[in-house]
């Protein structure tokens, strides 16, 4: 598979991502409004604007940052999942994992296939 396709590929996995987790982070609590529900929502949305970047420069550091987001993204999830936020229990937080890890991997072939590229 060429990275193009796996670019794709990555940016149409983030980007159903999206739509699965917003109506679970609507359900945070009110007071979480402007603070883990804000974070995660920039994290996940981070990933995804790190995607096009690096599909329009090709520049790897985009995708060391579309990492960096995906773990931020995965330590904010598994905070409300352990303040037990009924919109994280533990169905949708093992969802949201398995879904990022499929990102995760993805992700961690590009950047391994970028690195022998030079």
């Amino acid at each position: 598979m060429d990275i193009q396709t796996k670019t794709d590929i990555i940016h149409q996995k983030i980007y159903d991502f999206l739509l699965y987790i917003y109506p679970l982070l609507t359900k945070y609590p009110k007071y979480e409004k402007f603070s883990l529900q804000t974070a995660t929502r920039n994290a996940i949305l981070e990933m995804l604007q790190e995607v096009i970047k690096w599909d329009k420069t090709a520049t790897k550091s985009h995708l060391y940052t579309v990492d960096t987001a995906l773990q931020e993204s995965k330590e904010l999830l598994r905070l409300a999942h352990d303040l037990e936020y009924s919109a994280m229990n533990a169905r949708h937080y093992g969802e949201s994992c398995r879904k990022l890890k499929e990102i995760g991997v993805m992700l961690g072939e590009m950047i391994e296939e970028v690195k022998t590229r030079k």
